[in-house]
């Protein structure tokens, strides 16, 4: 599958300028297409198989090395598109944010609640498909679990990170 390039944060600027211009379609639009896009990720997520992850390693990995694993098998498995997908998802949150207080002004008070209860879901999302940022958060808090997993995270990638996979390769013009 290829990388989207950010395209998918461009494609929620749009629909955002769309709620701006057109609360009453637009909003339906933008709740549509973040109701579309969680659930494609969240499939991603279901299909992917934290046992055949770990299996891929070079080397054996150590007990926290496969726990990081195992709790983000996606982003270890392909991280350029967990990586493209979480900056669509930061665009969704984002425009959740101009959005929700918008459409409440223009009274569409149906598409600001959905549009804001997603957001839950584009939180518990970005937190997995981006694991260090969520680890050196919960690392600022005082979780010492975090700050374990966190120092396993770049192990776990290196013995992960194979040369002739197809996203790294492509990695390297940026």
């Amino acid at each position: 599958m290829r990388v989207m390039k950010g395209l998918g944060a461009v494609a929620v600027s749009a629909l955002l300028g769309w709620v701006v211009l057109d609360p009453a379609v637009g909003a339906w639009a933008l709740a549509a297409a973040e109701f579309a896009f969680l659930a494609w990720i969240a499939r991603e997520l279901r299909r992917t198989d934290a046992a055949a992850v770990r299996a891929r390693a070079r080397s054996p990995l150590e007990p926290d090395e496969a726990e990081v694993v195992s709790r983000y098998p996606l982003y270890f498995k392909r991280p350029a598109f967990a990586r493209e997908s979480s900056s669509t998802l930061a665009a969704f949150g984002l425009a959740t944010l101009i959005a929700v207080p918008w459409l409440t002004y223009k009274l569409q008070w149906a598409p600001a609640i959905l549009v804001g209860v997603l957001l839950f879901a584009v939180a518990r999302l970005t937190k997995m498909l981006s694991p260090v940022y969520a680890l050196r958060l919960a690392t600022a808090k005082g979780e010492r679990d975090a700050l374990r997993l966190l120092s396993a995270h770049d192990g776990a990638a290196r013995k992960l990170s194979a040369p002739d996979q197809p996203e790294a390769q492509g990695e390297g013009g940026r």
